[in-house]
């Protein structure tokens, strides 16, 4: 089973961060293309079984 979460970001270290954190359980993650709006958006995708 797997979780899918958006993370909002301004900065690619902000990114970085949040993909550091979440590595344990980090099973995919893809960067939206779209740069328009406020702010930039990453979906990632978590295992579960590893928690």
């Amino acid at each position: 089973m797997s979780v899918k979460i958006k993370v909002s970001y301004n900065t690619d270290q902000e990114l970085a961060g949040v993909i550091r954190l979440l590595s344990p359980v980090l099973k995919d993650y893809k960067v939206s293309r779209n740069k328009e709006g406020r702010y930039k958006k990453a979906y990632a995708e978590l295992d579960v079984k590893k928690c």
